[in-house]
């Protein structure tokens, strides 16, 4: 009788642990705080540069000058300074310097012209006597020189303010096999090679309007 006994409850107690179905999921908990930060990855590799921008000058009168005298020839000189022109720019771009030259009679120099330096104006200042003034331009490293020079010493004035200036710098790597597309001018506009290539090279036969908008520039 014990024996049944000790049998049943044995029976018991395995039916009494025997494991159950699953219940439902619980709440999620809360997240745990944020682990710590790893070490940085390798850095990349620089992406190539393109051309720098296309960059241009505000328009200044080119006033006062300075006056010297050449071969018994005077010459009137105006220097501007130009931080952006740089000794690459001069190697492997292009620098065009444009005129409004208004102090002349509309009748040789209309008021809405412009066109790029170097100009030569022939004229009769008094009957029977023809000159010429030329007006050019010397680009050098961080500067522009303005020089205006009269083929018979004749100057009815040294210098006017209605005179003024303003130049266009085409990149570096225009002229250069390793230029890179995709030049951004200070309005915005991207530039291909090609169209750099062919403003550098055919600029003087191109109108000053013409240049402006093929490069984005403001006239």
């Amino acid at each position: 009788m014990k024996t049944i006994l000790c049998v049943a409850i044995m029976a018991l107690s395995i039916v009494s642990c025997k494991k159950g179905d699953p219940g439902p999921a619980g709440a999620t908990g809360p997240a745990g705080p944020a682990g710590a930060a790893g070490p940085a990855g390798p850095a990349g590799a620089a992406g190539s540069s393109g051309a720098a921008n296309v960059i241009y000058s505000d328009w200044f009168a080119a006033t006062p000058f300075t006056k010297d005298t050449v071969l018994g020839i005077w010459g009137f000189n105006y220097f501007q300074s130009a931080p952006s022109i740089t000794q690459n720019i001069l190697d492997s771009g292009t620098v065009i310097v444009y005129a409004k030259l208004r102090q002349y009679p509309t009748t040789l120099w209309p008021k809405t012209q412009i066109a790029s330096l170097p100009i030569s104006l022939t004229y009769q200042p008094v009957p029977n006597t023809t000159v010429t003034d030329t007006w050019s331009a010397l680009v050098t490293p961080g500067q522009v020189q303005i020089r205006m020079v009269n083929d018979q010493n004749y100057y009815k004035t040294n210098t006017s303010p209605k005179d003024t200036i303003r130049y266009i710098i085409i990149p570096g790597g225009v002229h250069s096999a390793s230029y890179t597309p995709g030049t951004v001018t200070r309005s915005g506009n991207v530039l291909d090679a090609g169209t750099l290539q062919n403003i550098s090279n055919n600029y003087t036969s191109m109108s000053y309007e013409e240049v402006c908008d093929k490069l984005g520039v403001p006239r």
